[in-house]
């Protein structure tokens, strides 16, 4: 029988709550959680990876000492020459044109002096990439509003959703960045040819998936109605309430990344365009849901200050 869109994407959101909890599932446990023939559950997975509604799991570098990442938000004359400039910095892991308070975004293994205005910059802190929940856009509106009204500041106990261990050191060898390398987009890659290239032993790799999670966070990402509908943006909030910011923008129904810079908090979103920058002329402003969002959170002393670009290109380090 054929599906629909509907029940594929179904199948999609499915296969990515079971990979988000186990990155390197067999195909034969999809099929058998999801109840499908073991081809189908093949066939399904493929179609969610390749039409990007969700990502491949992936792994990033906690914030060790003997890890450290930079992260740089410009203000550059020239940010496309920059940029090509950059892809040859071995140092760059990411950097990104955009546009709004910042043009150039910068992600380094080392510190670097920019002749440019450094807007904000420093060493990151660990990712917190939550598990995206399964509602609508209207939903989520709905109910990061009343957090918002039910939220007081009087009450407010921070949890420390975000970790950095910049003073500490973890084990990490020559042989654990290879592995870092080879799974960094991609936690599902067959291990026998990996490990065979690199001349490391199985017990090796079998120990560092294990240890993964301590020395990175693993995550894999969602982007209902696929990756394309989506803008994505930048965020750098100052508060002092960042672990409820955290929980109330993880009700947004596409994955985000929280992490933070310097005294910042950072959140890089994928958001849907009409709610973020599209006026219909029939439309309400308060339909706006995340501008709106932001200035009730400023009004109520939640955010002292937002700022925000639009990421336009984005270049990663490849391994």
């Amino acid at each position: 029988m054929r599906l629909s869109r509907e029940q594929k994407e179904e199948f999609y959101r499915a296969i990515y709550e079971i990979i988000f909890s186990i990155p390197r599932v067999k195909i034969y446990e999809i099929a058998r959680i999801l109840k499908i023939d073991r081809n189908v559950a093949s066939h399904r997975l493929h179609e969610a990876f390749n039409k990007v509604y969700i990502s491949k799991p992936q792994i990033r570098k906690r914030a060790y000492a003997n890890m450290k990442e930079y992260s740089y938000f410009l203000r550059c004359k020239n940010p496309a020459e920059l940029f090509s400039e950059y892809l040859h910095d071995e140092n760059i892991i990411y950097h990104a044109v955009m546009t709004g308070f910042a043009n150039l975004w910068v992600i380094s293994k080392e510190e670097i002096d920019f002749d440019c205005d450094v807007i904000a910059g420093g060493l990151r802190s660990d990712y917190h990439i939550p598990l995206v929940p399964n509602h609508s856009w209207e939903t989520a509106a709905q109910i990061m509003r009343k957090k918002i009204q039910n939220f007081n500041l009087k009450d407010y106990e921070p949890e420390r959703i975000i970790q950095n261990h910049w003073n500490e050191t973890t084990e990490w060898d020559e042989e654990d960045e290879k592995l870092f390398k080879e799974f960094n987009y991609d936690l599902r890659r067959p291990i026998t040819p990996i490990q065979k290239k690199h001349l490391i032993s199985w017990r090796k790799v079998d120990t560092w998936l294990q240890k993964l999670p301590k020395f990175c966070t693993v995550f894999t990402l969602y982007y209902p109605k696929t990756i394309s509908v989506h803008d994505p943006y930048l965020f750098v909030f100052e508060t002092d309430y960042e672990d409820f910011l955290i929980d109330l923008f993880s009700e947004l129904p596409a994955s985000s990344w929280f992490f933070k810079v310097s005294d910042k908090l950072c959140l890089y979103a994928h958001v849907k365009r009409e709610y973020a920058r599209i006026v219909e002329t029939q439309s309400d402003i308060r339909e706006l849901h995340i501008p709106t969002l932001v200035t009730e959170l400023i009004r109520k002393g939640v955010l002292k200050n937002e700022e925000h670009s639009i990421v336009e290109c984005y270049w990663n380090r490849d391994p």
